[in-house]
C-alpha cells in the first residue's frame, strides 16, 4: 500500500513527532479513521495483518465513554496497576466505531438488541422451514437447529447479564488500603468499579465485560453464532431448490428464505473471523488486552537475527514493523502459555472458576 495512502487513513502507529505518546498497539486501535461504518470492512476479516484484527477487536469493543475509560485509567494508576496508563485527563482520540447513536438509538443498547432480535428471526425462519425439513430430513436435524439456537442464546444471555468476575468487595477494600496487590491479568475497566479479573476484553455486542466468570460462556456464544450461520446457510441452500420441487413454498415464504440466505452468509462472514482470533488467543493461553499491549511480541533485529521485544522498540523501527507485519509472537514471554495449544485449552476450559480464584492462569 502506498505509504501516503497509510499515513492518510492513520494505518500506522503515531510517534512522538505526531504529538502524541509512542504508538503501541494499545492505542492504535484508535487510529482508524473516524466514519459512520458500524461493521468493518468486508476484507478485514481476512484478518491478514496486525490492523485487521485491532479493527475486528474495535468492533466487537466499540469506542466512547472516553471519561469514564479515563476515569477507569486513573484509577488504576492510583492502585499502581497500570505504569504506563494514560493520565485520567488526557482526553482519549476518537475511535472509528464510536458513534453516539446509531439509527437515533443509543449505541449501547443498540448492539445488543439488533443481535438477539436477529438470532430471534432466525430461529423462527428455522420454525417456518419446520415442515419441508421434516420432510426432506427427518427431525433430528429440526431439533439440532432448536437445541443450537438455545444454547447460543442462552450463553449470549448469560455472558450479558453474568458478574465477569469482579475482584470481590472485602479485596477490593483491602486493595484500596494497599494491603494486596492487584492480581495478575486483573484490569480496571469503566463499566465497574472493581476491577475484572483476567480480564479479556469489552464487547458492545453484550454490553459486558468478558472476564474471569464468563470467557467460556462466551467463546460458547461465538461457536454457536458460527454454528447457526454456517449451517443456516447450507440448509437454505438446500431448501430453497427443494421448495420449488415440493411446491409448498408462496412466493413470500421464497422471498424470506432468500433474505434468511443473505443474512446467514453475511452472519457467517463476521462471526467466523471473531471465532478464530478467539480460539487463538485461548490456544497461546493469551488474552485480548496483552495482545493489545503487545506484551508477548517481538520483532527479529534485521543484522542479529535477535529478538527485540516490541515494546522496545523506538518509535520509528516499531512502525516499521507495524507496517510490515513483522511481529512474532515469543511464548517464552506468556508465563502462562503451557507450550502446547492442547495443553492451554485444557486450561481454558477446565480450570475452576471459583469464587477464591484470582484468574492467574
Amino acid at each position: 500500500m502506498d505509504r501516503k495512502l497509510e499515513a492518510d487513513y492513520g494505518l500506522l502507529p503515531r510517534g512522538p513527532s505526531a504529538g502524541t505518546v509512542r504508538g503501541k498497539s494499545v492505542g492504535s486501535m484508535d487510529l482508524l479513521p473516524v466514519t459512520n461504518s458500524i461493521v468493518p470492512g468486508v476484507m478485514r476479516s481476512l484478518l491478514q495483518s496486525r490492523v485487521d484484527n485491532m479493527e475486528m477487536l474495535e468492533w466487537q469493543e466499540g469506542g466512547g465513554e472516553e471519561e469514564a475509560e479515563a476515569e477507569a485509567a486513573a484509577e488504576q494508576v492510583e492502585m499502581g496497576a497500570e505504569k504506563d496508563a494514560p493520565a485520567a485527563d488526557q482526553a482519549p482520540p476518537a475511535r472509528k466505531f464510536n458513534q453516539a447513536t446509531i439509527c437515533g438509538i443509543d449505541k449501547r443498547p443498540f448492539f445488543p438488541t439488533v443481535l438477539f432480535l436477529s438470532l430471534t428471526w432466525s430461529m423462527c425462519m428455522t420454525c417456518l422451514q419446520h415442515s419441508i425439513v421434516l420432510e426432506l430430513f427427518g427431525s433430528a436435524v429440526f431439533f439440532y437447529f432448536l437445541a443450537m439456537y438455545i444454547i447460543t442464546i442462552g450463553a449470549a444471555l448469560y455472558t450479558s447479564l453474568s458478574n465477569p468476575g469482579l475482584l470481590p468487595e472485602e479485596q477490593y477494600k483491602r486493595l484500596q488500603a494497599g494491603e494486596i496487590r492487584l492480581p495478575e491479568r486483573a484490569h480496571k475497566h469503566w463499566l465497574y468499579k472493581r476491577p475484572v479479573l483476567r480480564f479479556h476484553q469489552y464487547c458492545r455486542w453484550v454490553t459486558n465485560a468478558i472476564g474471569y466468570r464468563n470467557h467460556r460462556p462466551y467463546m460458547v456464544m461465538l461457536l454457536g453464532f458460527v454454528g447457526i450461520a454456517v449451517s443456516d446457510a447450507v440448509m437454505d441452500l438446500i431448501l430453497i431448490p427443494a421448495s420449488f420441487v415440493t411446491g409448498s413454498w408462496t412466493c413470500l415464504g421464497e422471498l424470506l428464505l432468500v433474505a434468511h440466505l443473505l443474512y446467514s452468509v453475511y452472519f457467517a462472514w463476521y462471526s467466523g473471523p471473531l471465532l478464530r482470533q478467539h480460539t487463538s488467543f485461548i490456544c497461546r493461553n493469551e488474552l485480548t488486552q496483552e495482545w493489545k499491549r503487545d506484551e508477548f511480541y517481538v520483532m527479529h533485529d534485521e543484522e542479529t537475527g535477535e529478538p527485540i521485544p516490541v515494546n522496545e522498540l523506538d518509535t520509528e523501527t516499531y512502525n516499521q514493523g507495524f507496517d510490515a507485519n513483522a511481529f512474532e509472537y515469543d511464548g517464552s514471554r506468556n508465563k502462562y502459555d503451557q507450550g502446547d495449544w492442547m495443553q492451554n485449552c485444557i486450561v481454558f476450559w477446565l480450570t475452576p472458576r471459583d469464587d477464591d480464584g484470582t484468574g492467574e492462569f
